[in-house]
């Protein structure tokens, strides 16, 4: 009866071990997802300052070329910070 109470016990500590490997696995998700969006709003307002300061300096006919070149920049910004994320997030759940 006691073995019966002894198995009973490893095996709910075996799986609250398993559940609060996964919430780790979890937290550290979010946390990657936090450190990206920060990177991409200071990356954004940079590229936002760089476009600002393109239109105040130019004509009327280089605005167009400008404007085509910051959404280049825009785009090649996003796709960099999507393969990041991803990057991180292979590196943090190989850690674990």
């Amino acid at each position: 009866m006691n073995i019966i109470f002894v198995l009973a016990i490893v095996l709910i500590n075996t799986l609250a071990f398993m559940a609060y490997r996964k919430l780790s696995i979890l937290r550290s998700i979010s946390q990657i997802q936090a450190e990206v969006e920060l990177e991409m709003q200071d990356r954004a307002h940079q590229l936002l300052v760089r476009r600002d300061q393109l239109e105040v300096g130019l004509v009327k006919d280089a605005a167009e070329q400008a404007d085509e070149q910051w959404k280049g920049d825009l785009a090649e910004y996003m796709e960099e910070f999507e393969q990041e994320a991803l990057l991180r997030a292979k590196r943090r759940l190989t850690k674990v």
